[in-house]
């Protein structure tokens, strides 16, 4: 007989493992989708910014890009916040939760630091 030290993973002859559910598989779906979005559109920004400065990003597809990502990232991570929470609730145990469990408060914080500090 096989001893588990932990009764959490251990095993027993007939168990499937758990699949996470499809509220939870689109939670970190949706966040991981906005991870990327927001990251390739703000590495366009930085990048222009540093290349040539305010006047690259302001009035032209660069700020607009910029803006279309970080608001839209806000709202799709606040949905994926949402579904996260709920498969929370229902107890679902996937570690990959924590994904969007953060994206929309880290988003959050991101933006009302621009808004206070960097945009006019």
């Amino acid at each position: 007989m096989t001893v588990h030290p932990d009764p959490e993973h251990a095993h027993l002859p007939g168990d499937r493992p758990r699949t996470p559910t499809h509220l939870a598989q689109w939670a970190v779906g949706l966040a991981g989708t906005v991870v990327a979005v927001v990251t390739a559109s703000y590495t366009i920004f930085g990048v222009a910014y540093v290349v040539g400065g305010s006047e690259e990003i302001s009035d032209n597809w660069v700020g607009l890009l910029g803006a279309v990502a970080l608001i839209g990232g806000l709202s799709v991570s606040l949905v994926a916040f949402a579904l996260a929470v709920v498969a929370k609730v229902r107890h679902e145990r996937w570690m990959l939760l924590w994904l969007p469990l953060s994206v929309f408060p880290v988003l959050l914080v991101v933006v009302t630091l621009a808004e206070m500090f960097w945009i006019e």
